[in-house]
């Protein structure tokens, strides 16, 4: 029995793209493509020429699953200074490019400054629209609520039907203002017929939710310290990479003398070992679950001077 071809609906095209295709089989030929189909269970290739090519469709699924909700590097989505996502309003949240860490010299980029300037007044603007506007202008981030957003503060009074409106609110979404999710968020419906019980999500998502959950255990372990001050401490420092080179240097020194120790009381963490901004998260997780707490070498004046040679 001939199955027939069916055309991609919206939802499908997002998912079978030919770079998800090529990130699941790698040796495959994108070139001289007439178009792509669904039959059964697999994703069909029509050729120029007549002929057909036949993918299993569900290992395409899991690529397009897996590269959406990928955890980028630790610098992708920092601000000046290491800064963190910026709560603005409505339980969003403001994640800035790392522009300043893509490679030396990117803070005199026009991207960068722009950061700079605009970094403490975003809670000044009071409109989501002109908020993405100006993220989207300079290239500087996303507007992001991975728990949903609030919808504000609505008036009531004693006796009104306050009761019977919140049983009828619905749930708060997640929602990311990157071209992914919303591409994602346009189509669900369709995507969720290919893959049941599907989300929107993407790596900012998934980078917020990371960093968050860094934080609390990070803050988890300062609370247990007696007085909230380190006797287990590691510094932290970033180069980031030359021009025409992919690696930035990511280096480490701890103490077991206390975060405000003096230098000679510090050590150097592998230094056999060069580790780069793909290396960080691992890292960071090692040193939580081992009871030292990582500090950003520019928050310690003490040992300010120990990376001058990274």
């Amino acid at each position: 029995m001939i199955e027939q071809l069916m055309q991609l609906n919206d939802g499908q095209s997002v998912i079978f793209t030919r770079s998800n295709i090529r990130r699941t089989f790698p040796d495959f030929d994108e070139t001289d493509i007439s178009g792509l189909y669904r039959s059964g269970s697999d994703l069909v290739v029509l050729r120029n020429d007549g002929s057909q090519q036949s993918l299993p469709a569900d290992q395409i699924i899991k690529t397009f699953k897996d590269y959406t909700s990928r955890l980028p590097d630790f610098f992708s989505y920092l601000g000046p200074n290491y800064r963190g996502p910026s709560i603005w309003r409505n339980n969003c949240y403001v994640i800035l490019k790392g522009w300043n860490y893509q490679k030396q010299g990117t803070t005199n980029l026009i991207n960068s400054k722009a950061q700079n300037r605009w970094v403490d007044k975003f809670v000044c603007l009071d409109s989501e629209e002109k908020l993405i506007a100006l993220l989207n202008q300079f290239d500087l981030g996303y507007l992001i609520s991975p728990d949903g957003k609030s919808l504000g503060r609505t008036d009531f009074s004693i006796g009104s039907d306050t009761d019977e409106e919140e049983e009828s609110t619905p749930e708060p979404q997640p929602f990311c203002s990157c071209g992914s999710y919303k591409r994602q968020q346009s189509v669900l419906s369709e995507i969720q017929q290919e893959i049941p019980g599907y989300q929107p999500t993407c790596k900012h998502m998934t980078w917020f939710k990371k960093y968050r959950e860094l934080l609390v255990k990070r803050s988890q372990l300062i609370e247990s310290c007696r007085g909230h001050v380190a006797s287990n401490a590691t510094a932290w420092y970033y180069a980031p990479p030359n021009v025409g080179e992919q690696h930035g240097k990511f280096a480490i020194i701890y103490t077991k003398q206390g975060q405000m120790a003096p230098l000679n009381k510090w050590r150097y963490y592998r230094p056999e070992e060069t580790f780069n901004q793909h290396d960080a998260w691992g890292l960071f997780d090692s040193m939580i679950e081992k009871g030292f707490v990582p500090f950003p070498s520019t928050a310690l004046p003490s040992i300010a001077h120990a990376f001058k040679n990274v």
